[in-house]
């Protein structure tokens, strides 16, 4: 069990369900790095640092995302290139041509040449798989843009949790 979390029930709070792509150590990581920064003194702080934790791992996971998208859209922009560049009685072969340009350096020699011809580069292959993900791309950000406000949110309530938990309580004069 985590130092910073020294009672069990708690240390469910930070229990998350990981993908089988990510790391137990560099979740732990970031979860502890969060609560010796946050340093949650009651339960209700716990909950919030929770809330942070988890907000925080899906946003590292999100942005991984955003470059793994625009990875696998390399073979449609390969292809979307190929499809513009060449005339009719050359793009036959546009999609096997574009399929053995990430195994066969022959063939990814050929491709580069063919870019190189209209003044593009690997570059450009790139920017269309960019360009084929924006969609998916707008909706991992929009949910990122949520993610902050709602940590955002969350430190703000902290930080008035403490400050209310800081002033002296009143006494009724009556």
């Amino acid at each position: 069990m985590n130092v910073l979390i020294q009672d069990p029930e708690l240390a469910d709070l930070y229990q998350t369900e990981l993908l089988v792509s990510e790391s137990q150590r560099r979740y732990s990581t970031v979860r502890d790095a969060l609560l010796k920064q946050l340093r949650p003194g009651d339960f209700v702080e716990h909950m919030w640092a929770a809330e942070i934790v988890e907000s925080e791992w899906e946003t590292l996971r999100l942005r991984h995302f955003k470059s793994l998208i625009i990875k696998s859209a390399r073979r449609p922009a390969v292809q979307n290139l190929l499809g513009v560049l060449l005339s009719r009685t050359e793009s036959d072969d546009i999609e096997d041509l574009a399929e053995r340009f990430f195994t066969n350096k022959r063939e990814r020699k050929k491709v580069g040449a063919i870019l190189r011809k209209f003044g593009l580069s690997e570059a450009n292959i790139d920017a269309e798989a960019f360009r084929c993900s924006i969609a998916e791309l707008a909706e991992i950000n929009r949910r990122l843009v949520e993610l902050g406000s709602r940590r955002d949110k969350i430190l703000q309530h902290l930080e008035d949790h403490r400050a209310g938990l800081a002033k002296p309580a009143r006494l009724d004069p009556g």
